[in-house]
């Protein structure tokens, strides 16, 4: 566990997790976020920055490109935030970072936000693009979707919808820290509450009901945890062993497998959710050249 790490969690419990005590402030917690964001530097200049904006008319949400110069393939990016906040600014860097270890040109899609817009806005969104992607003659075999947290359930939401209508898949899924189980139903949510340097239990489900309103949260469009996995393209499931959210990867990568979709699921102790995300750690970086060589090694 590097220096970084170990600060990092420090700074996470003392800001973020204690931050998080009480009810919900989904105003509150943009504005700190996107605050923080402002600070992140630009993507490195031989990565390419395309904004795209809204196409309300083909039901496109805004999104963004982060590409090399010249890519052999495309990854499509589902942020995290619990549904309600991040976007395109505050995983930037990831995607701008993902782009260079995958050689990919990367799609982050910008997908509407609760509690202004309910389930099902995120899945529509995602599987919005996913057609205008296959429409544009982007071969899904050079695909790779990826997501972290919500984006992580909302990468796996998005294909099993695709397969309901018969389109094709991608080729392969990276999920890092993915919210599965919008229930909150996983032992870990009280196992490791101590051990988790982000969430509070408590705030799940408040964020999970933002989101659903009202609609049960065992839909397998919310929690794909609970969906049929059949048919799916090969999954690689990144988690920390210290979060309340490890069983939704735990669970997610039994069922997977037990339902004959490849899946491999890499535990790092005492890191913090979704930590691939964080590129001022050595660990996050090398997993980011891990996640390359795989989507490389599933679009050849």
């Amino acid at each position: 566990m590097s220096i970084q790490a170990v600060i990092t969690n420090l700074v996470l419990r003392w800001q973020f997790k204690r931050a998080g005590r009480g009810p919900l402030n989904v105003q509150k917690a943009r504005s700190k976020i996107n605050h923080l964001a402002k600070r992140y530097p630009p993507p490195p200049k031989s990565i390419r920055h395309t904004p795209v904006a809204a196409q309300p008319d083909k039901g496109l949400c805004p999104a963004e490109w982060l590409s090399v110069a010249n890519p052999k393939r495309t990854v499509v990016y589902f942020h995290g935030g619990g549904y309600f906040f991040c976007g395109l600014e505050t995983h930037r860097p990831t995607c701008a970072y993902l782009a260079r270890t995958a050689e990919a040109q990367v799609l982050s899609v910008d997908y509407r936000l609760a509690p202004e817009n309910v389930f099902p806005a995120a899945v529509d969104d995602a599987l919005a693009w996913w057609k205008a992607l296959l429409a544009q003659g982007i071969d899904p075999k050079t695909v790779v979707f990826a997501g972290d947290s919500a984006g992580g359930g909302l990468t796996l939401a998005c294909m099993l919808a695709a397969k309901a209508e018969g389109l094709p898949l991608p080729a392969g899924a990276v999920l890092f820290s993915p919210w599965t189980d919008l229930s909150c139903s996983g032992e870990t949510m009280k196992t490791q509450a101590d051990a988790d340097v982000m969430f509070n239990p408590e705030s799940l489900p408040e964020a999970a009901a933002l989101y659903l309103a009202g609609q049960p949260a065992n839909t397998p469009l919310a929690s794909p945890l609970f969906g049929d996995l059949a048919g799916l393209p090969p999954l690689l499931i990144y988690a920390s062993e210290h979060e309340i959210l490890l069983s939704d990867s735990t669970r997610l990568h039994e069922r997977a497998k037990a339902q004959g979709v490849q899946s491999t699921l890499h535990l790092k102790p005492k890191m913090p959710h979704v930590w691939p995300t964080m590129l001022m750690l050595p660990e996050a970086r090398a997993t980011l050249k891990a996640c390359g060589e795989f989507i490389a090694a599933r679009t050849r």
